[in-house]
């Protein structure tokens, strides 16, 4: 009864707005899973974009999995229509989301960067605006977290920062190739606020991504060197050097823990 109402309802609201029918529909439908003792049914969906055609039928084309109108199509009368369909309004195309989240996205880059000109000018005010934007438009925009945590810093609001460099540290994307600057400057900032177990956790993350990195090695040493981590720390020292001979500053600490290994070995 309620179902008869509802189709009852959009085929009155339909001829009363006598607009033509075009958009996204979507039709509940009876599938089976599985064969002998292990069948069963279940409800699944099939997607349509449906248009009116000059004749008052409605032609529904069904979707595939990227949103796009398949050759897969028939030609119903009205009344069938709309006992079988709902609108779906709000369907955006996976193809079609994926264009507007890049559009998000771009949008988003260019508040973060904006914030970060503000930022190395030292005004806070067009910074936080700027970050603020970004956020707005993706709260795990890493740049824009960084940038909002620097802000923090420069400014003396400790607590601040801290709460977003520890939310950065749970953000994926920060551990991405295209954020490695980014990562690499964020580890240097827990270290400095003594946030040590939050750094390594960052830095196994990272090195779980790429191990090849010597910077990464060289920097995870030196965040276990400030939980007196030593011989941890020296095997990150080698493991750099492996990867990079010319590696100045990972073989001046190498050098350091090793004297200082030895030291503690002969006490």
């Amino acid at each position: 009864m309620v179902e008869e109402q509802k189709t009852e309802d959009a085929a009155t609201a339909a001829a009363a707005n006598d607009e033509k029918i075009s958009g996204y529909y979507i039709e509940s439908v009876k599938i089976s899973l599985g064969t002998g003792a292990t069948k069963r049914k279940t409800t699944g969906e099939n997607i349509f974009f449906a248009e009116e055609q000059p004749d008052g039928m409605v032609k529904l084309s069904l979707l595939n999995m990227a949103g796009r109108p398949t050759s897969i199509t028939e030609v119903v009368e009205k009344e069938e229509f709309f006992q079988r369909c709902t609108a779906k309004p709000d369907f955006v195309p996976p193809a079609e989301k994926s264009d507007k989240d890049n559009k998000i996205k771009e949008k988003a880059d260019r508040h973060a960067s904006r914030g970060n000109l503000h930022l190395r000018r030292g005004e806070y005010n067009s910074a936080e605006f700027e970050f603020g934007c970004s956020l707005k438009l993706d709260e795990d925009h890493v740049r824009a977290n960084y940038g909002m945590a620097k802000l923090h810093i420069e400014k003396g609001e400790e607590a601040e920062a801290k709460e977003i460099l520890d939310k950065l540290t749970n953000i994926e994307a920060l551990f991405e190739e295209e954020n490695k600057h980014v990562f690499n400057e964020f580890g240097i900032d827990l270290r400095k606020m003594k946030m040590f177990d939050q750094a390594l956790d960052s830095y196994r993350k990272a090195l779980e991504i790429n191990s090849q990195d010597p910077i990464l090695n060289f920097n995870m040493g030196r965040a276990l060197i400030d939980k007196k981590q030593f011989k941890e720390a020296l095997a990150c020292m080698d493991r750099a050097l492996e990867l990079k001979d010319d590696f100045p500053e990972a073989l001046k600490i190498r050098q350091l823990l090793r004297k200082k290994l030895g030291a503690e070995a002969d006490s």
